[in-house]
């Protein structure tokens, strides 16, 4: 199982990339500087020399940090680009223009630098035109240079365009790891927040399946224990203590289902229910093998039990119910068959709600399948199936 990332791993790869960053773009300005110090160049046109590899290290410096979020680099992104590249090219061309000149090569690192630095802002297309284009000017320059100081021109012209090329190769694969890093931390945020979210639903759809046939079945049991109070007195203290009980026993499956710990086989569940149904006056029964069906499937088959048994008692007047279930070699199938007629709202509020949707969700997830139909003459079947 992979290692779950550390909180510091993202500060770390960060600084990794800016320190990267940052050493390339330095050493793109600090070895035209070291051939300065040994070189033959007056003490002004050394200055001056040292301030445009300054300008040139700094506006690259501010590219590449500004691509990976560290400064802000589009203010005048296009105008000081253009005026840094004319230095780090006038650059190239002192160095080029001087037919003793022995340091082509590192005078070609501070225009690449720049390049570089220049690409990783521009999108596909124009990063290529761009860099095929700073390539063609070193090539032309070195060419310039060995041609006036009697060097090799294939040399002169091969240096420069690999220096290039490997700046900007640099440039590109460090903003492009620290992308994808950066891509990877917000997929494993948004797969954590996903989670989060199938955990709610799985909750949501727990609550409703232990607490939808106990809420019923109180209501229930206190109308009758209501109708009963001066007509048959001993029925509705009955009827009472039953909702009493009824009432201690959603308390106690709340407190079990927020601790995680309820995990009631399907052989509980359906004697659960048939108890509420009976104690509701409909006469309840299971057919069939229901220990039988595989222990992954029990929690899914149990909330369409309590599903059935909750509908039953909210919106059918039925005397008989059959919970039957099916196990062979390839599928489960369970059933909740009634004789019912639909019966009237009770109130506004008592209307079909949303938990066969619920479970035609939670049973497609398995591949199987949900069928809730009314049967010719009276009755209602709700019928699950889930492959083995």
């Amino acid at each position: 199982m992979p290692r779950a990332a550390r909180p510091d791993d993202l500060a770390r790869v960060r600084s990794y990339t800016r320190w990267s960053l940052v050493v390339l773009g330095a050493g793109t300005v600090v070895a035209p500087a070291a051939d300065l110090v040994g070189g033959d160049e007056t003490p002004a046109a050394r200055v001056v020399l040292l301030v445009l590899l300054l300008l040139v290290g700094l506006e690259q410096l501010r590219l590449l940090l500004g691509a990976m979020g560290e400064v802000d680099a589009r203010a005048l992104l296009q105008p000081r680009v253009l005026a840094a590249g004319a230095v780090a090219l006038g650059l190239l061309a002192v160095a080029a223009a001087d037919p003793d000149a022995t340091g082509l090569g590192s005078w070609s690192l501070p225009f690449a630098g720049l390049v570089g630095a220049a690409a990783v802002w521009a999108p596909g297309p124009r990063r290529v035109w761009l860099v095929a284009a700073g390539a063609a000017l070193a090539a032309a320059v070195g060419a310039v240079a060995a041609l006036l100081g009697d060097g090799v021109v294939l040399t002169a012209v091969v240096a420069p365009v690999m220096v290039v090329a490997a700046i900007v190769f640099a440039d590109v694969l460090q903003l492009w790891v620290w992308n994808v890093t950066l891509r990877l931390d917000e997929a494993r945020a948004t797969a954590g927040e996903l989670a989060v979210l199938r955990e709610r639903l799985r909750f949501a759809a727990d609550l409703h399946d232990v607490q939808g046939h106990h809420l019923q079945a109180i209501a229930l049991k206190a109308e009758l224990a209501r109708r009963l109070v001066g007509v048959d007195d001993d029925g509705a203290r009955r009827n009472a203590g039953e909702v009493q009980e009824l009432t201690l026993a959603a308390l106690a499956d709340t407190r079990a289902l927020v601790r995680g710990y309820r995990r009631v086989g399907l052989v509980t569940e359906l004697e659960n229910a048939v108890a509420i149904l009976r104690a509701a006056g409909v006469e309840a029964s299971v057919t069939g093998t229901p220990e039988q069906v595989p222990e992954p499937l029990q929690p899914l088959f149990g909330s369409l039990v309590r599903e059935g048994a909750t509908n039953l008692l909210r919106h059918t007047v039925a005397e008989r119910c059959t919970l039957s279930v099916a196990v062979d070699d390839g599928e489960v199938v369970l059933r909740v068959q009634d004789d019912g007629t639909a019966r009237a709202p009770a109130t506004p509020d008592d209307e079909p709600g949303t938990g066969v949707v619920a479970l035609r969700e939670r049973f497609a997830a398995v591949g199987g399948r949900v069928d809730a139909e009314p049967l010719p003459g009276r009755g209602f079947a709700l019928t699950g199936r889930a492959p083995r």
